[in-house]
C-alpha cells in the first residue's frame, strides 16, 4: 500500500465498509476527489494515527456524510 495519496485507490474492502454505512457511490466519488485534489495532505505519515490511506478514508467518508447530513 503506498504512502503516497497521489498513488492511492480505496481498496475494496474500504468501499464496502463505507457503504455499509449508507454512504452512496457519489458521495465517495467525491470524497475521493476531494482528498486528492483539494486537501492539503501528501504523504499518510503527515497524519497521526494512521498508517494507511483506508483507515483515514474509512472515518473521513463517515464523518463528511455525518457533517452533511446534520446541516
Amino acid at each position: 500500500m503506498s504512502k503516497y495519496l497521489s498513488e492511492w485507490a480505496p481498496s475494496e474492502a474500504a468501499l464496502e465498509l463505507i457503504k455499509l454505512n449508507g454512504i452512496s457511490d457519489e458521495q465517495i466519488a467525491k470524497s475521493v476527489e476531494y482528498l486528492k485534489s483539494k486537501a492539503d495532505l501528501d504523504n499518510i505519515e503527515d497524519i497521526e494515527a494512521y498508517d494507511n490511506w483506508n483507515a483515514f478514508f474509512i472515518v473521513f467518508c463517515i464523518k463528511a456524510n455525518k457533517t452533511n447530513g446534520e446541516s
